[in-house]
């Protein structure tokens, strides 16, 4: 499983090349997984006065919701600490798409790291990553999205 970690600043397109390397991998016939960081401590997917929600009120860990179309699991009192716990609660995929998981991110080597930037001096000093940006930066070390993304796909799967 190759993991790409999507970093950057808040408004620096990071949701928006995921989902471009998500649907570009998919239609290549890789499977692909997502996860996505959520800095709110009181985030949930979980909808208060549901019925699934009541459920986990009432004390069911995992609490597991499942549609005709969809499964989710919802842990409660729990977190993923390492991007070794993370591969093995996706599964067995090609690629795992990560936006955010910085702070995971930076201790495991093996991720393709691609940092979007919104200015050349976020570009300054940065080692062993690619640097890409939505912005307008005169620099040949920086990925210009979304026209230079088909160089940035290739080297992604090529890595």
């Amino acid at each position: 499983m190759k993991v790409v970690a999507v970093l950057g600043h808040k408004k620096s397109g990071k949701t928006r090349l995921s989902t471009m390397l998500i649907r570009s991998l998919s239609e290549m016939g890789y499977s692909v997984a997502s996860a996505k960081h959520v800095h709110h401590a009181d985030f949930s997917v979980d909808q208060v006065g549901k019925d699934s929600w009541k459920h986990g009120e009432a004390g069911a860990n995992p609490n597991i919701i499942i549609s005709p179309t969809e499964i989710a699991v919802i842990w409660r009192k729990r977190t993923i600490n390492s991007i070794e716990e993370l591969k093995n609660f996706v599964g067995n995929v090609d690629f795992l798409i990560l936006e955010g998981f910085y702070s995971l991110v930076k201790r495991y080597r093996e991720a393709v790291k691609i940092v979007l930037v919104k200015n050349r001096e976020d570009a300054v000093n940065l080692e062993n990553i690619i640097v890409a940006s939505f912005e307008e930066i005169n620099d040949p070390d920086v990925i210009k999205l979304p026209e230079q993304f088909p160089q940035l796909l290739k080297i992604i799967v090529e890595r």
